[in-house]
C-alpha cells in the first residue's frame, strides 16, 4: 500500500509502514498546501491510489462531514504518546489486520483498533 502521512507524528510511523513493506508520501508530492481543506486532500491521495495515515481528526472526520465518498483506506492514530507508541500501534494494527480493506476508517487508540465504513461504500 502506499500512505499519505498527514498531521504531526514521529518518523517511526514512517519507519514502521516501510518495515511492514508499504510506502509512504509526504503532504508536498500531492502540490497542495499545508493548510489544504480536508476535502481537497482526499481528492489529492484518492487520484494518487494512495490511503491515508493521519493524526488529525478533522481529516478523519471529513468523509462524514462532507458526505464525500472516499475509495481508499483511512488510518486515524488517536494516540498521546510518542516514537514508541505510534510505532506499536502500527505494528498492532498490521497484526491484527494483514489486509486492511478499502473504503474503511480504522481508528488506532491505545488499547484497541475500531473500524467504521466511510460514505459510499457498497
Amino acid at each position: 500500500m502506499q500512505w499519505l502521512l498527514y498531521g504531526p507524528m514521529t518518523p517511526a510511523v514512517g519507519e514502521a509502514l516501510k518495515r511492514h513493506e508499504h510506502q509512504v508520501h509526504e503532504m508536498n508530492e500531492l502540490q497542495l498546501t499545508a493548510d489544504a481543506p480536508p476535502p481537497d486532500i482526499l481528492n489529492a491521495a484518492q487520484k494518487k491510489q494512495w490511503d491515508i495515515l493521519t493524526t488529525d481528526a478533522s481529516l478523519a472526520d471529513a468523509p462524514f462531514a462532507q458526505k464525500q465518498p472516499f475509495g481508499r483506506t483511512i488510518v486515524h492514530l488517536h494516540l498521546e504518546g510518542g516514537d514508541v507508541e505510534q510505532d506499536d500501534a502500527i505494528d498492532r494494527l498490521f497484526e491484527r489486520y494483514k489486509r486492511l480493506s478499502p473504503r474503511r476508517l480504522y481508528t488506532v487508540t491505545p488499547t484497541r483498533v475500531k473500524i467504521r465504513q466511510l460514505p459510499g461504500a457498497a
